[in-house]
């Protein structure tokens, strides 16, 4: 889906920081010294939604940055 995002090839870390979604890319980020990436992270929440089948892991301003 997108074979290039950081969240996804490292999920596992991502998803293991604890708190929500924008709470571990937030730690994930401050880990690893990265800078914020809005388009990463919404395209790291819609795989997270197709992956769970949870679609209101994306906000309004998520959609509009995939063109969703």
């Amino acid at each position: 889906m997108y074979p290039n995002n950081i969240y996804i090839k490292n999920h596992k870390d991502v998803a293991s920081m604890g708190g929500d979604i924008g709470v571990c890319l937030d730690k994930y980020d401050a880990k690893h010294g990265l800078k914020h990436n809005d388009l990463a992270r919404a395209q790291y929440k819609h795989w997270r939604s197709v992956q769970t089948g949870v679609p209101e892991l994306l906000s309004v301003r998520d959609k509009q940055l995939l063109g969703l």
